[in-house]
């Protein structure tokens, strides 16, 4: 079957629009391709991620305790620290002697006391030194933190969880709560907040603050605190207890966060899938069509090229024809020849 005549005119138009047609199905194909096959894999499917949220442990903050003393009036003063006693290195061996070290801190923190009164110049009268020091020491003794143990820290926390000696509750989901005291959540800082948290030092810290801080002396001066050091101790373990409940919500919480995010990675990736292979599916129809076409093309140069041929060997036969009958009449002297019958020229030839 021919294929129609296209003008010389019209050839030009003919092979810009087939070279537009050939770029566009073949960018198609090409970047189609690409982008089908990129969602395929599900590397789009967590562009839609929540962010969860930070979650550092927060140390206890001193100006909460003193705000409640802050008048309006005053004005910020220079804090004056004294200078900390480190108390002696802790043994990592499992024959610590908890009590030795609750009677340092207990020491260290009556100390402070001591020293915040002789500042005042008032006697020690009927808080003496020994007595302060039971009553700390009673105080941290009682001190607990909550931690638990779930499957997200299993791998560092089991054969702290395991242990027999520790107050433990048993909460829904295999979960496990953990109550410690202050020397156990020092020495496990690390499995359960992945941060060293030193309770002793804090707690030291944060008192020291507060009996050196003018604003607590001014109260203490108008009988506004008694007995600085026990409500220093309080309040920081009250907001070291509601820093430890704010870190493990917001745990749960980027738990959830997470869980929900690989949800929805999930399902968006089903849905990538399906809509990479209808994306897939036009790229292919795109690339047939671009081959569709090239055939066209080369079944069109070649029928062309046929005709040039089929044109030329016509002319041939006409020249030879016409050279024939020149010859035939020359040499038998006839005029009138009849070059259409086929016989007599299959005769020539």
């Amino acid at each position: 079957m021919k294929l129609f005549y296209i003008e010389d005119k019209y050839i030009l138009i003919y092979r810009f629009v087939i070279v537009l047609v050939l770029t566009i199905t073949i960018s198609v194909s090409i970047f189609g391709g690409i982008y089908g096959v990129t969602k395929w894999s599900g590397l789009l499917s967590g562009t839609d991620k929540v962010e969860k949220k930070d979650n550092d442990f927060q140390k206890p903050d001193k100006n909460k305790f003193l705000e409640k003393f802050t008048e309006q009036k005053t004005k910020p003063k220079i804090e004056k620290k004294i200078e900390e006693t480190k108390p002696e290195e802790k043994s990592k061996n499992n024959d610590i002697n908890k009590d030795v070290l609750f009677k340092q801190q207990a020491e260290r923190l009556a100390s402070l006391q001591k020293a915040f009164m002789d500042k005042q110049q008032k006697e020690f009268a009927d808080l003496e030194l020994t007595t302060l020091k039971n009553n700390v020491l009673r105080i941290i003794k009682q001190l607990e933190i909550p931690v638990l143990c779930d499957k997200k820290n299993e791998e560092k926390t089991k054969s702290i969880c395991d242990k027999t000696d520790l107050r433990s509750k048993k909460l829904s989901g295999n979960r496990l709560l953990l109550k410690l005291d202050t020397i156990d959540v020092t020495n496990y800082s690390n499995n359960f907040y992945n941060n060293k948290i030193n309770y002793f030092e804090l707690q030291y810290s944060f008192v020291s603050d507060i009996l050196t801080n003018e604003i607590a002396i001014e109260a203490y001066k108008k009988g506004k605190i008694i007995t600085p050091t026990i409500n220093a101790i309080n309040s920081f373990h009250t907001q070291f207890s509601s820093n430890n409940r704010e870190y493990w919500q917001t745990r749960s919480e980027n738990i959830k966060i997470e869980k929900e995010n690989e949800r929805n990675s999930q399902l968006k990736k089903i849905t990538d899938q399906a809509e990479a292979l209808q994306i897939l599916m036009y790229s292919a129809g795109s690339f047939g069509i671009f081959i569709s076409i090239m055939f066209f093309v080369i079944f069109y140069r070649i029928e062309r090229n046929l005709n040039k041929i089929s044109e030329l060997n016509m002319n041939v036969l006409e020249n030879l024809k016409k050279w024939s009958i020149k010859l035939f009449n020359k040499k038998y002297h006839i005029k009138n020849f009849n070059s259409s019958d086929p016989i007599l020229f299959n005769f020539l030839i």
